[in-house]
């Protein structure tokens, strides 16, 4: 197998093998030696090695820096620890652009593919997946409570809940630079959180640093997505409309990639001063001004 078949392997591994640009990705990211310790994946190093027919010490040391680079997950099993592959272009994506030494050939690449292939694979992730894969979650803010609030909907019980917290600089913002928002906003939680201070991708947070950090990215216009599903997400997003890969093709073209809260706004038109400062935050156009200048929602 020649080192073209190899990259484009990877890219299948992903589920896109049609990308051109995926397999230069990884190209950029790992050497054939590399690639090929990645094709024999999953499993643990003496499994790995055994396949390749090399030292483990020399697998070890391959595993270890694919783990730093984002391109190899590991967990521990009763057998050892076991090495697997990034299993989707996402999480591809977030591990990868996060990489401590990634380079700006490597950025530049990933910005291409969001360019160039992503809106075409995202369109048909929104219409195959049974629901958004992530979901918008409020700041802490005085509401009715009119019904219980699971947690992860409320971004302050899911960093209080949470055992361990870490930021990484937000992957959508450090590709597409489109707008002067802070960047050092991706908390990563529990597991999350491990793996992001193991690969050293990221820092540790105290939970107060963590909801003053929400805060504010709330006053930066940011809005907090998690994953759409009960139980501990590993990571809340604070995204912005220029920038983020799920927002830019929602608010343009209707790609369901994203949820909304289960929140429901309401307005006090008798506190409304027609500020439109809420029309003016709101990325998705629920909000404008009635004739008499009372906010009203979509």
């Amino acid at each position: 197998m020649n080192d073209t078949d190899l990259y484009k392997q990877l890219a299948v591994k992903i589920f896109m093998p049609d990308s051109q640009i995926i397999p230069l990705l990884f190209e950029l990211i790992a050497d054939e030696d590399e690639a090929r310790t990645l094709l024999a994946l999953p499993g643990t190093v003496p499994e790995v090695a055994e396949r390749l027919q090399l030292p483990q010490e020399h697998v070890s040391r391959m595993l270890a820096g694919l783990f730093r680079k984002g391109v190899a997950f590991k967990s521990e099993k009763p057998e050892g620890t076991k090495y697997r592959m990034a299993g989707t272009i996402v999480q591809f994506h977030d591990a990868s652009i996060v990489w401590p030494e990634a380079t700006a050939e490597f950025i530049a690449m990933w910005r291409r593919f969001m360019e160039e292939e992503w809106p075409t694979f995202a369109s048909m992730v929104s219409q195959a997946l049974p629901k958004p894969f992530a979901r918008i979650i409020p700041v802490e803010q005085p509401v009715e409570m009119r019904q219980r609030i699971l947690a992860y909907e409320d971004v302050r019980e899911l960093i209080e809940s949470t055992r361990r917290v870490a930021v990484t600089k937000c992957t959508c913002r450090l590709v597409a630079g489109n707008c002067d928002k802070p960047i050092e906003v991706c908390l990563q939680v529990g597991k999350g959180a491990d793996y992001t201070i193991e690969r050293e991708s990221g820092r540790e947070l105290t939970k107060e640093e963590a909801l003053r950090l929400v805060r504010e990215c709330e006053e930066a216009g940011l809005v907090h997505v998690v994953m759409n599903k009960a139980g501990e997400s590993h990571f809340i997003c604070n995204c912005c409309e220029d920038c983020c890969m799920s927002f830019t093709l929602l608010i343009s073209d209707g790609f369901k990639l994203c949820d909304p809260s289960r929140f429901l706004a309401e307005v006090d038109a008798r506190s409304c001063t027609a500020c439109g400062e809420c029309e003016e935050r709101c990325y998705f156009g629920a909000l404008s001004l009635d004739e008499s200048g009372v906010a009203e929602i979509d």
